[in-house]
């Protein structure tokens, strides 16, 4: 893909979020759907940015533990220790943004584990409201929406798992391998960033039966486009007041993602 190419997938991938606000905000018949999770997000949000305050200076130590000290011995050796150590800092503080906003993002998977089947059913509103109707691998009617409702948060489940598996194994060979520490901030950050349509198209994925190894084929295939998703995603989750709506707009953007650009599956 050429560099224009990418630049318009990365900034399509990010125009859906506006298109998923647009469209709750202009039905409202989506109101009653997305008020379980608004409120789940805005308490998993307030308990997070709570702790990152509370837990701020050991957060800190903990993510800059590995930097070494620096000391100038004579007035000659502050021409590059002070540089040195100024370059240090903004690591730390970059570090220190990246594991802010890690949990951030932790509180909003929680808070889509809570709320995976009003979720589910927002999911559900915007596409029936898209294409005129909800196509659905499996039974139908009040057995298959309590089936799907069971089965939402089941998938939500095990995708938040294995988030946390490779996140883990991430920071797991960060501490380990030399020079680590350098390269897993920006891993976990583009790791993150993959991970968010992944997620919030799955709703979508699960209702036709999509694997999952086909879906990360699928992210990995349009990866120009999920990573605009997903980075406009995360720094919306930056932003005090905005994160508490973005939950159902990211369920609302990922539904929208997974209908116009969907993987080739049988389902689909």
């Amino acid at each position: 893909m050429s560099p224009s190419g990418t630049i318009k997938a990365m900034f399509e991938g990010a125009r859906l979020h506006l298109e998923g606000w647009r469209m709750l905000r202009r039905e409202r018949t989506l109101w009653a759907l997305a008020l379980v999770p608004f409120l789940t997000s805005a308490a998993m949000c307030t308990a997070a940015l709570a702790a990152v305050i509370v837990y701020a200076v050991p957060l800190h130590a903990f993510v800059t533990g590995w930097m070494p000290i620096l000391h100038a011995s004579s007035g000659v050796s502050w021409l590059w220790v002070a540089p040195a150590r100024a370059l240090l800092g903004l690591v730390g503080l970059l570090l220190f943004v990246a594991a802010s906003a890690g949990a951030l993002v932790l509180a909003f998977l929680s808070a889509s584990l809570l709320s995976a089947p009003f979720l589910d059913a927002l999911s559900r509103r915007v596409e029936a409201l898209s294409l005129g109707r909800v196509k659905v691998a499996g039974e139908s009617g009040l057995r298959g929406l309590l089936r799907d409702a069971a089965r939402a948060a089941r998938e939500e489940l095990r995708r938040t798992v294995f988030f946390l598996a490779l996140q883990g194994a991430i920071v797991a060979l960060g501490l380990v391998l030399p020079g680590g520490q350098v390269v897993a901030p920006p891993a976990l950050l583009v790791v993150t960033m993959l991970f968010l349509p992944l997620s919030y198209a799955a709703y979508t994925l699960d209702r036709r039966g999509v694997p999952f190894a086909r879906r990360r084929r699928w992210v990995l295939e349009h990866a120009p486009m999920m990573l605009g998703y997903g980075g406009s995603a995360f720094l919306a989750f930056l932003v005090p007041g905005l994160n508490f709506l973005f939950l159902p707009v990211l369920v609302s953007s990922g539904t929208l993602l997974a209908l116009r650009h969907p993987p080739v599956a049988p389902g689909f």
